[in-house]
């Protein structure tokens, strides 16, 4: 499992607060169902985590879809966000 936290490597809140659900959505795992309800791939979701937002990652993603899980990876190192194993 990973964890990607919406605080920075320097302990600052990521804004924007909604940040973990739409980039889940810009990589393309998630849709909305005939509920009309987003749902999310089994293996990531949105989180809070100590009030702050996060995805919380199974890592079997890596090998079912590499292309979003690379971008989700690159995104978190990019804005240097705390990323657990």
């Amino acid at each position: 499992m990973i964890i990607i936290d919406g605080v920075t490597e320097s302990g600052g809140k990521f804004r924007p607060s909604a940040w973990a659900e739409m980039l889940i959505e810009g990589v393309g795992l998630a849709h909305f169902g005939a509920d009309h309800k987003i749902h999310y791939l089994p293996l990531i979701e949105p989180a809070t985590i100590n009030g702050n937002a996060a995805i919380i990652i199974d890592e079997s993603l890596e090998e079912i879809r590499p292309e979003a899980f690379a971008e989700i990876m690159r995104f978190a190192a990019e804005n240097r966000l705390q990323i657990r194993h």
